[in-house]
């Protein structure tokens, strides 16, 4: 039995010692491949220290292991190796499973404390709206006592019928307005601008009167009446012809009817 278990540990350690290392395994496939640390590094965006590094498999121990195992699976696809394989070479060869499962453990708890800083947002938030809303109906309450409370006694007053003012008794005055029209006839012999108002302000009549026309008035006297060709209006009033010779000026006739005496 001890015989069987030493000439599988020796050929454990041959495997070992006749399986290229990860650097030898880069280092072939980008000489086979022409290409130099330069375009390596230019490639994959890192730095010509690092492609030499995995190549010569001196990966310092206080790097980050995760970064690296990120490195060596870019360097996999630029030279077409299997990412896999190099990946597990890297591990065995830098013992960095304990380093990836810090890391793991590191992240688990980043994205706890996330999740438990939001909820400590959400119920402080929570907190802060009870206490507002608690401020608030305390006030509002506060309000509502202070306010004056209605008695029987308030409503009894307010019921009460208030003292009635005496009443100024209204004067009987009469304003006499003279109701009775004045009625007169204007009869045109030639064109003429008519303005005739009442005691009242209302027009009676306007306008041109045309030739060989005649209006009747009739509105409260005195009317006022303003002619444009007098000479040519005839007005009768009371069946009688008036002269108005003595109001015309200027070709204009001004004066009132009945006319002053």
């Amino acid at each position: 039995m001890s015989n069987t278990q030493e000439s599988s540990s020796s050929t454990t350690e041959n495997d070992c010692e006749t399986t290229p290392s990860l650097g030898n395994q880069l280092l072939n496939a980008r000489q086979l491949a022409g290409l130099s640390i330069d375009d390596v590094a230019k490639n994959l965006y890192i730095s010509k220290a690092v492609v030499n590094e995995l190549e010569t498999d001196s990966v310092p121990e206080s790097s980050n292991a995760l970064f690296y195992r990120g490195y060596v699976k870019s360097y996999a696809v630029l030279l077409g190796l299997d990412c896999d394989e190099l990946v597990k070479i890297f591990r065995a060869q830098y013992h960095c499973d304990d380093d990836l499962k810090t890391m793991q453990t590191f992240s688990n708890r980043s994205k706890n404390d996330t999740h438990n800083n939001y909820l400590n947002w959400v119920t402080r938030g929570i907190v802060v709206v009870i206490t507002i809303a608690i401020v608030v109906w305390w006030q509002q309450r506060q309000s509502m006592s202070e306010m004056p409370t209605i008695t029987q006694e308030s409503i009894a007053v307010a019921n009460e019928p208030s003292p009635r003012l005496p009443i100024a008794p209204i004067a009987n005055t009469v304003v006499e307005v003279d109701t009775k029209n004045l009625q007169s006839t204007f009869t045109f012999s030639q064109d003429c601008w008519v303005k005739i108002t009442d005691a009242t302000n209302a027009v009676v009549a306007i306008g041109i009167k045309k030739a060989g026309t005649s209006i009747d008035v009739s509105g409260v006297p005195p009317l006022e009446v303003i002619l444009g060709a007098p000479q040519g209006v005839e007005i009768t009033y009371q069946q009688q012809t008036l002269d108005i010779s003595s109001y015309i000026s200027n070709e204009t006739a001004k004066f009132t009817l009945p006319l002053e005496q």
